[in-house]
């Protein structure tokens, strides 16, 4: 996310590395479950300890002797970790003690770049340590006791980290607009991240649910002539089942809409094989209950013929009409039309953080006044706009109660042609001109 320096917290699944990043960050920013391979991707937050800031890399836990399937996967995510760290914070289980994996992930980090600071979780008990003993085997050095639930021995932890971080100077992160892609279970949301990053950045694969924490990274996009940059983020997929759910799908659709409301463009992935459904409205609405802005990307173009593209249009523009977002095709397998797929988010973007002057938009109004009047006896005497992301207009009339709801949302059809407000949810209030 930053040029912070890097610290990745790795070791075998559910030694508790969600856990200790969480407490870490003081806040919960991980998913946290007593299932396995909860964490799959690698998940980026900033931290700051003892005026050292860096960047926290959540993993997936390690299994070095997977060889196929969704393990390999993940293993794989927090390899790259690894190869980013500067400092790697290997976490082990005190109840399980010293395990092959464990002796695997050791001889593993030998091989990275990074230094390496050996913890030992779950030793709740501040009085005896003597389990963390064991752990001198590994060969890393001095095995850290703490208790990631509790806090108990993650200072003394920390201290250790930052006194092997480079000495660097931190940049000033700046405020980057967020862009989040969301949809339904695989529907090919990790697929498109990674096409957009260039990388393997979020895990793949066939099972459904396969992202449980929100996955985010930065991008650059070139529209008429400007470098425009935005912070990405892949998403879990959201659906009913997930909300009324327990456990891990309950707290990654939480994380899901927390990851909406805090994007400025949200893009709505829809399977073309299965068509727009319920649940990609209902997504729709929390996007727009979000204050966020939106853009269909109706994925797996390649399996349907033109005709059922258009269809799936048609049914955005019929049944989206509060936000009436643009639509565009594409397929994240193939990497066919994923090119268009950031200009495309970025138009929506600056339609989001629209800014028309004073007199520009009192004139236009006018306009719209004079090819279509309001009811007899009402007068609009002035308009401006109040407010962006989303835009906000206010319009200044006489007789404010007798402006009908059918005359507001022409001014707002007209706005929203006049600026590209697609996919924007466009406010308009009245006051008294008197």
């Amino acid at each position: 996310m930053s040029r912070l320096p890097v610290v990745a917290v790795v070791g075998a699944p559910n030694v508790g590395k969600s856990s200790l990043v969480n407490r870490i960050l003081r806040r919960r920013g991980a998913v946290v479950s007593d299932q396995p391979g909860t964490t799959r991707d690698r998940a980026y937050n900033r931290a700051e300890w003892a005026g050292h800031e860096f960047t926290l890399v959540d993993t997936g836990g390690m299994e070095p002797s997977a060889k196929v399937g969704l393990e390999t996967l993940v293993t794989l995510q927090a390899k790259v970790a690894v190869e980013e760290a500067d400092v790697m914070v290997h976490l082990t289980d005190a109840r399980l003690g010293v395990t092959e994996a464990d002796a695997a992930i050791a001889r593993e980090l030998r091989r990275a770049p990074g230094r390496v600071v050996l913890a030992v979780n779950k030793l709740d008990n501040p009085a005896d340590d003597t389990e963390r003993h064991r752990f001198y085997s590994l060969g890393e050095g001095e095995p850290y006791p703490i208790s990631a639930i509790h806090g108990l021995g993650v200072g003394d932890l920390l201290d250790a980290v930052v006194s092997l971080l480079p000495a660097t100077e931190p940049d000033e992160e700046e405020e980057l607009p967020r862009l989040s892609i969301v949809g339904r279970p695989n529907v090919g949301k990790s697929t498109l991240l990674n096409r957009l990053l260039g990388a393997d950045r979020a895990v793949v694969s066939e099972v459904a649910g396969t992202t449980t924490d929100a996955v985010m990274d930065r991008v650059e996009v070139e529209v008429e002539g400007k470098t425009e940059r935005y912070l990405v983020m892949d998403t879990a997929g959201m659906s009913r089942s997930a909300r009324r759910a327990s456990g891990v799908p309950y707290y990654s659709s939480l994380r899901t809409s927390e990851a909406i409301r805090r994007s400025d463009v949200s893009l709505l992935m829809v399977d073309a094989v299965e068509g727009l459904v319920g649940e990609d409205l209902r997504i729709a609405r929390e996007i727009q209950e979000g204050g966020g802005s939106c853009g269909v990307v109706v994925n797996k173009r390649d399996l349907v013929p033109a005709e059922r593209l258009r269809e799936i249009e048609d049914g955005v523009f019929a049944r989206l009409t509060d936000l009436k977002p643009k639509t565009t095709h594409i397929s994240a397998l193939t990497g066919a039309g994923v090119d268009g797929v950031l200009p495309f988010a970025a138009r929506i973007g600056r339609a989001y953080g629209l800014r028309v002057p004073t007199h520009e938009v009192a004139e236009f109004v006018n306009e719209l006044v004079g090819r279509s009047a309001p009811p007899k006896g009402v007068k609009i005497r002035y308009a401006t706009q109040t407010g962006s992301r989303p835009p906000r207009f206010t319009l200044f009339a006489n007789r404010p109660k007798d402006l009908p709801e059918g005359y507001l949302r022409y001014i707002e059809n007209g706005l929203r042609r006049r600026y590209g407000l697609w996919g924007v949810s466009v406010g308009i209030r009245v006051k008294s001109s008197r």
